[in-house]
């Protein structure tokens, strides 16, 4: 009886540090490649050069919807779109949006009706640089080598090549993945190089089964950005990616949070919220977008936890520029002038972990959502490892120091009786 009472008290307590959270699921429809775009066509029917990839899939809500777009034309990028009326769809100009014409890629991609709120996250670049001085950071590459690129080579992903998504994704799973092809390799004298891109829609709040086992909710997707016996320039070759944030309006900003829980993410107490956000004074309840992370990515395909290594991110800066000839700029259109526009770049590796070279193999995970971030909060087993850990010693301070009263006042009782009552004399 002792013990269900405890466990009653232990659930308690989770809930008070928990709180109340709301948890609703939305019902996803089966992912859709290249929607509209067949052999009637003539950019659609494709090639090994240039493949027309599209996903598609929509993630209905009790009150809205979620319209998630994701491409690797131009480069990767994941669009979503929420509204709050059941008949919007998704409407492609294929002639239009994979014409060489650069001005004709404009709006061919929109929704109609239009939605209530949209925003985009482009992958723009893939930099590598030459660590002599093992700092991991990119801060720190001496000026004249930025100058002269000797120790960087710096690829658009607009120029690589990909991949017909079909071939390696899984529509029922809502899983799109872009992966480079073997033809026009962008990396020196192997075909075995590769960097995917993979895209996870899911109906509700969950977490990842496998490192850094992240948190995810019915208004976010999962992407994962891996760099695959990828051929270093340098012996001490490093990577970083750039990524350009978009939203029709709202305020880019990244920060840090910490925890005093890694149960999750061994020996990872921090988290990441880059974020645009749309609240303000007269639209308080506005939910904006978010990019969020770990800093933390893996450097063998089973995450094992003994070959990570750090993730580093730097400031976000206002930008103008996004990919001509992406889906970012085939949606916005004549919109980018006035749309909001952030990037930043995120780089892998911690000093003296043997570059990448070592392993050849990178993955890093993030979740890309609409709304508020979702936020890790104390488990019930860490709860109890906490209440048991200062509640043990308190309870032996109490029960010591009670022992130690009653163990006092009884002396305290025999000693007067005994001098009361005894007639004892000395012999002597």
């Amino acid at each position: 009886m002792e013990t269900v009472h405890f466990l009653i008290f232990i659930q308690f307590l989770a809930s008070l540090v928990q709180g109340d959270v709301p948890v609703f699921n939305r019902t996803l429809s089966v992912m859709e490649f290249n929607p509209g775009c067949n052999a009637s066509i003539s950019p659609c029917k494709g090639n090994a050069m240039d493949t027309p990839n599209i996903a598609y899939t929509v993630a209905k809500g009790p009150k809205d919807s979620l319209h998630y777009v994701f491409s690797s034309i131009g480069a990767p990028t994941i669009l979503v779109a929420k509204t709050t009326k059941t008949n919007m769809k998704l409407k492609v100009n294929w002639t239009k949006l994979l014409s060489d014409n650069v001005t004709d890629m404009k709006n061919s991609v929109q929704f109609s009706p239009t939605p209530d709120y949209s925003f985009a996250v482009v992958f723009t670049k893939l930099y590598e640089y030459n660590d002599t001085d093992d700092h991991a950071n990119i801060t720190q590459v001496p000026l004249l080598d930025k100058l002269n690129m000797s120790q960087w080579v710096v690829r658009d992903f607009k120029n690589f090549t990909w991949e017909d998504l079909s071939l390696n994704s899984d529509a029922k799973q809502n899983r799109a993945v872009f992966k480079t092809s073997m033809i026009n390799v962008p990396f020196k004298n192997n075909t075995n190089s590769s960097v995917s891109f993979s895209m996870q829609v899911f109906g509700t709040d969950n977490r990842e089964t496998i490192f850094p086992q992240l948190k995810y909710t019915a208004n976010s997707t999962l992407v994962d950005v891996e760099l695959n016996e990828v051929t270093p320039s340098f012996l001490q070759s490093r990577y970083a990616v750039e990524m350009v944030f978009l939203s029709g309006d709202g305020k880019a900003g990244i920060k840090e949070s910490r925890s005093i829980d890694d149960e999750y993410t061994p020996g990872v107490f921090k988290t990441v919220d880059w974020k645009m956000d749309r609240h303000t004074s007269k639209q308080p309840q506005e939910l904006g977008s978010f990019v969020q992370w770990k800093p933390v990515c893996y450097l063998t395909p089973d995450r094992d936890r003994q070959n990570d290594t750090k993730v580093k991110y730097y400031p976000s800066v206002n930008t103008t520029v996004v990919p001509q000839k992406s889906l970012a700029y085939a949606y916005y259109g004549d919109q980018l002038p006035t749309v909001v526009m952030s990037a930043t770049n995120v780089s892998f590796g911690l000093e003296k972990d043997k570059f990448y070279n070592k392993f050849n193999y990178t993955v890093w995970t993030s979740v890309i959502g609409y709304g508020t971030p979702p936020a890790d909060e104390i488990s019930v087993l860490v709860i109890v490892v906490i209440i048991a850990g200062l509640g043990t010693p308190v309870l032996v301070i109490v029960v010591g120091g009670i022992y130690v009263c009653v163990k006092k006042k009884t002396k305290l009782k025999v000693k007067a009786d005994f001098g009361a009552e005894s007639s004892y004399s000395a012999i002597n």
